[in-house]
Formats: C-alpha cells, structure tokens, sequence
C-alpha cells in the first residue's frame, strides 16, 4: 500500500510537471506571437478581474457536499474576452494562490491549469475577437461570439485537466469522473456561457457597472435553482426513508396480528382460515373497486385483523355449538369494538381500528355496534363486511358445515343493500364470477395463512384467500365473527 501510495505521487508530480511545461509553452508561444502590452489599462482590468475570479473562490455558493457554483469561470472567461489569455493568467493567479493554500505542488497544479486553459480560450476568442481593451475595433456581435467560443473552450479543457487528474491521482476511470462530476453539471456549464456572453454584452453595450449586475445576478439565479434541485432531492430521499419505515413498519404489524390471529385459530380452528380468507377476499375487492396499493394493503391487513377482538374471550364461548343465547350473543357482540380498543393502542393501525369497529354494521342501520346507515359507514367497513360474510358462508365452522359457492352468492344477494352495501356486493360478485372454484370455495394456495415470520404456514390446512380480492361475511359470521 505504501508503495502504491509513493507511486501516485509520483505520478502527480510527473502530470503536474507536464501541464506547467505546456502552460509555459502555450504562454511563451502566445506572447512571441501577439506581445504582451503593458499598459495601465490592463494592469488594471487585471487586478479588477483577479478579484472577480478570487471572490469566486472565495464565496463559492455550495449545492451538495463537494461542488460549488461561483463565479471563477465566468471572471476567466470575462478576462480573457477583456484583456487576452496572457494578461488574464496574471488575473487568475492570486486564485491559484489561494486555493492552494501554501501547498507549493498544488500551487503550481493550479497557476499551471490556470495558464493553460485561459490561453486555450484565448486562442479560441481570437479567432472571432481581438480583446475589447486592445483599441481595436470590436462589435457586439464579435464579442458575444467569441465570448461563447472561449467560455466553451475553458470548460472543456477545465474538465479533460480535472479528470486527467482524477486518474493519475485516485486511479478513477475516465467515465467514472464523467458521470459523477461533470455530466450532471452540464446545465450549470450551458448557464455559465450564456452569463458569460451576457456579461460581455452588457459590457459593450452599457458599461462595467451593468456587466457586473448581469454576472452576479445570473450567478445568483443560478445559485438558487440549484439550491431549489437540492432540496427537491433532499425531500424525495427523505419521502424514500420514510416509505421505507412504513414497510418496515408495516411487515412487523402484520407479524405482530398473524400471531394473535394465530393463537384464536389453535383455539377454535377456524378464526385463523377465516381471517386469512377475509384479508385476500377484502385486497381484491379494493382492487376491484379502484382503490390505491396503499388502501388495498391496509384493507388485507384489516382484514386478517378483523376478528382480534375475540381475543379474550372465554374459550367455551368460542367453541359453543348450536344457537347462543343473548348472553352469549351479547358477549360476542363486543368484539368489534374490542377490537378497535386493540388496534387503536398501535398508532400506525388507527385507521383500521375504526374500519374494524364498524365491520358489522348494516346499510339498513341494524348493525352493531352504533347501528349506522349506509352514507355513515366507511367503504372500508363495507368491504370488510362483504368480504368476512362471503368467507364465513364458504368455510367450515365450529357450529356449522360451510355452504356451496352458489349459495353464498345468493345469502349475499339476498342481503344487498340492507345487509351488505350493494356496489360492494356487485363487485364481489364480478371476481367470483371469473375466479376458479379453488378460489370460490377458499381452498386453494392463495389462502394459506401467512407465518408470522412473513412466509407462508403450510403446516396447517389453507385458508380462504385469494392474492387480492376480498372476504366474506358470515351474515352473523359464526353468529358475530
């Protein structure tokens, strides 16, 4: 590691050697060939445009962790349309300075990068251009063009130096450096011509004070847009967590009720099939009838949850044969609310408690527990309704063998809008009249009750269900269920 390490270093310094020698040949060809005017003028645009490029170095506005937006290739740009690559390598240097902070190889990496892509712009401005403080005559028209030329020019060689150097120096492939850090600031590059040309424009035009205006506020624009794009960014990882915890969230509930869910099946051997069976029968209706994945989810959920208030409940009562007695009755009863009583205790199920308190109220207002009319109750309840009826019609229960498809189909017809809301019936309906008999009778894998561990159980018989549509009623459900 050590030596791999030395090796990069050496590689640096071997790269750093190689782009000053080509700044200082790019330099000593450009002055040999055009001069180097030393005129009051300059020296000032110079110090004027070095502060420019150093406060964009200084104050960079910052849109994640490692990049900035400022106005350092923009002050380049404008330098080198103003005063000529030569003179504006003098204004870029205090910046190369300052960047380096006393570091005598970074320093000379940037005052090196610096030269280098200035003089390329230069060349590339000249050929449209000659600079506007040389006294020749320039349009307007030859400015903004050449200004584009050399801005387009500065940025690609600023990025072919940079991921040169991110190769020698990280070993990090060519694509790498494209993909990550500069093919997502393409925009943010397009934006700095245009400014760039604007600038110059406006310098033309109306003078220094009006260029100056047009570059900070394009900067600043520019600044706040992808400040806005980060924060956009920001909430939807945020919205990703948060789904994420609700999965998580939602997979320990659901282990949580098939284990209670569970214990009331070992006990009478059938609250566990029909609540397996409630819950497919409960998701397919709300698919059916146009509800959201979240909403079907929280239905089958609802569903296999429906009947927790029994839990508690005398074990004789729950395994009595023949017709209770209005005691017994009104002891079972109680289990819808009983039930919301459990469920609301769980903040993440407080909608669902409210659904399960009112799963066997009536459109007619003869349910229970708080006898509401149909407009009153939740859709939610009324296909928790329809779906636990149909299940408890279908299954085998304690007191009573269950009843052919045929026969269910007709209990709840026969109850259509007086026990059971009528669309939800009508929709139940439709999805057993394309189901196979498997899924009619609530026998077949679709219905095996979920482990509590997020499988399925196959140790027990299967139960009712099929992957989406929704349950039955037991028009008492096993008198209550």
């Amino acid at each position: 590691m050590l030596f791999w390490r030395r090796m990069r270093e050496v590689y640096v310094r071997t790269f750093v050697g190689v782009l000053s020698a080509l700044a200082l040949a790019l330099a000593g060809s450009w002055v040999y060939g055009h001069g180097l005017p030393v005129e009051p003028r300059y020296v000032v645009g110079a110090v004027v445009l070095a502060c420019l490029i150093l406060l964009g170095d200084a104050l960079p506005t910052y849109v994640d962790g490692r990049h900035t937006i400022g106005a350092w290739d923009i002050g380049l740009a404008l330098a080198v349309a103003m005063l000529g690559p030569t003179w504006a390598a003098v204004a870029a240097l205090p910046s190369a300075l300052f960047v380096a902070r006393r570091d005598w190889l970074r320093a000379s990496y940037e005052a090196a990068h610096s030269v280098t892509i200035v003089h390329l712009a230069g060349m590339a401005y000249f050929l449209a251009s000659a600079p506007l403080l040389s006294g020749d005559p320039v349009s307007a028209t030859q400015a903004v063009y050449g200004t584009f030329a050399a801005t387009v020019t500065l940025l690609a060689a600023n990025k072919v130096i940079m991921a040169l150097l991110a190769k020698v120096k990280y070993g990090r492939g060519i694509h790498q450096t494209w993909k990550e850090d500069q093919e997502p600031y393409l925009l943010s590059d397009a934006v700095n011509v245009l400014t760039a040309g604007l600038g110059v424009l406006a310098l033309v035009v109306y003078g220094p004070v009006a260029a100056i205006v047009a570059v900070a506020g394009a900067v600043g624009s520019q600044a706040l847009v992808y400040r806005s794009l980060e924060k956009v960014k920001e909430i939807g990882e945020l919205r990703a967590k948060v789904s994420s915890l609700e999965e998580t969230l939602s997979l320990s509930n659901v282990t949580f009720g098939t284990m209670i869910v569970r214990d009331l099946g070992r006990r009478d051997g059938f609250t566990d099939r029909h609540a397996a069976a409630t819950a497919v029968y409960a998701a397919d209706l709300a698919r059916e009838m146009g509800m959201d994945e979240t909403r079907v989810g929280r239905l089958r959920m609802a569903g296999l949850l429906h009947n927790v208030g029994l839990l508690g409940l005398p074990e004789e009562l729950l395994l009595a044969t023949g017709k209770p007695n209005s005691i017994a009755q009104s002891r079972l009863a109680e289990h819808p609310a009983r039930g919301e009583e459990a469920l609301a205790a769980v903040p993440e199920l407080g909608e669902m408690a409210a659904w399960v308190r009112w799963h066997h109220e009536r459109p007619d207002g003869r349910g229970y527990p708080d006898k509401l009319r149909g407009p009153w109750i939740p859709v939610e309840a009324k296909v928790l309704a329809v779906a636990q009826a149909y299940a408890a019609l279908v299954l085998d229960g304690p007191s009573r063998p269950g009843v052919s498809p045929a026969q269910a189909r007709e209990k709840l017809a026969s109850g259509t809008d007086t026990e059971f809301d009528g669309v939800v019936v009508r929709a139940l309906l439709r999805i057993l009249d394309t189901e196979s008999e498997g899924y009619r009778m609530a026998d077949d894998h679709r219905f095996v009750f979920p482990a509590a561990g997020g499988g399925r159980d196959t140790s027990d018989t299967p139960l009712p269900g099929r992957e989406g549509h929704g349950a039955r009623s037991l028009g008492e459900e096993r008198s209550q269920g």
